[in-house]
């Protein structure tokens, strides 16, 4: 249907309650492929699935219909907890109408930290960059992270779509999260290299500035589908030393073949999608580093969502080394 006004949100996820009667505008985050599929959908206080109750319903029209990513108005959506979990229940897809994102307050729908929050951790990463004495070092990063353009989108991107800091502003907070962890370590571990580590910290994710468009959450750009951010991420580097040298600034190619493996060898494995194991100490702690914040988020956000739904204070969390769901407890509900 063809709207031509801009539709008021006035039914937030985190506010909804049982019996309640919902019609409202919500951004589909993904379609859960059951026998009966589901529609997972959010807006910027949380997440909820839409079931339909009419079980005559074409399962391929569910899973065609909708793509993550579209902005949908549902009409007349039941609030209900059958089967032990709150959804929204709609009687057919009659009531659900994909909606033009030119219609809807994006920043009402896409869950996203505050402004104030961003501005204050974007200023802690500058912090870390007036504390790197390696000149050479210094200098890239203030020539990545003083750059207007790249700041825009850097600072509105998620660090992933479903796994941890899925949200605007959440590729920000798990850099800086990095960055303290390999701070901390350096400081225990003599050993180490703080300056190549803490950069390597704050450069591990910058491609995915380029594979997320800003804003959204599950648009991503042609360069990011075909190359994803570790490659970007060193691709990125790479031009921005260039550029100092195109300057007169003598960056040290040891230091850039370090930097690159760095980002290369980030996730840890090739079957992780790490092209390159990491090879050298500072490498192997920005692995285990990253690794740390993103599965502590990721359990994080997997017990809020049970605390929320209040029946258990035990919920089934999946594995990546066990590859199966582990039983996880979430304390009192």
């Amino acid at each position: 249907m063809e709207r031509d006004e801009l539709i008021e949100k006035k039914h937030f996820i985190e506010d909804l309650r049982i019996g309640d009667s919902v019609s409202d505008v919500f951004l589909v985050r993904k379609i859960i492929p059951k026998d009966d599929p589901e529609v997972l959908v959010c807006d910027k206080t949380g997440e909820i699935k839409i079931a339909f109750v009419d079980r005559s319903i074409d399962r391929d029209d569910i899973m065609n219909l909708f793509k993550p990513g579209n902005f949908v108005f549902v009409r007349k959506g039941l609030i209900d907890d059958r089967n032990g979990e709150i959804k929204i229940y709609l009687d057919s897809l009659d009531n659900i109408e994909i909606v033009d994102k030119k219609n809807v307050q994006i920043e009402d729908l896409v869950p996203s930290l505050s402004d104030m929050e961003i501005s204050k951790m974007l200023s802690e990463l500058r912090d870390y960059i007036d504390g790197i004495e390696n000149v050479h070092l210094k200098a890239l990063l203030k020539k990545v992270f003083y750059d207007d353009e790249f700041l825009e989108k850097f600072v509105r991107t998620p660090s992933s779509i479903d796994h941890h800091h899925n949200y605007i502003g959440g590729n920000l907070e798990h850099t800086l999260n990095v960055v303290k962890i390999c701070d901390a370590i350096a400081k225990m571990n003599k050993d180490l290299n703080r300056d190549i580590l803490v950069t390597g910290a704050m450069l591990h994710d910058i491609g995915k500035s380029f594979e997320y468009k800003p804003y959204l959450l599950y648009e991503k750009t042609d360069e990011g589908i075909l190359a994803g951010h570790i490659i970007l991420g060193e691709r990125r580097i790479r031009e921005k030393i260039n550029e100092l040298r195109s300057e007169g600034v003598d960056f040290p190619e040891d230091l850039e073949m370090l930097l690159s493996h760095m980002i290369l060898s980030h996730h840890g494995r090739r079957e992780w999608g790490s092209p390159e194991v990491p090879k050298f100490l500072e490498a192997l702690v920005l692995h285990y580093a990253d690794l740390m914040d993103s599965q502590i988020k990721y359990h994080i956000q997997k017990m809020e969502e049970e605390k929320k739904r209040g029946k258990n204070n035990w919920t089934l969390i999946w594995d990546n080394d066990l590859k199966r769901r582990k039983p996880f407890y979430i304390g009192e509900v």
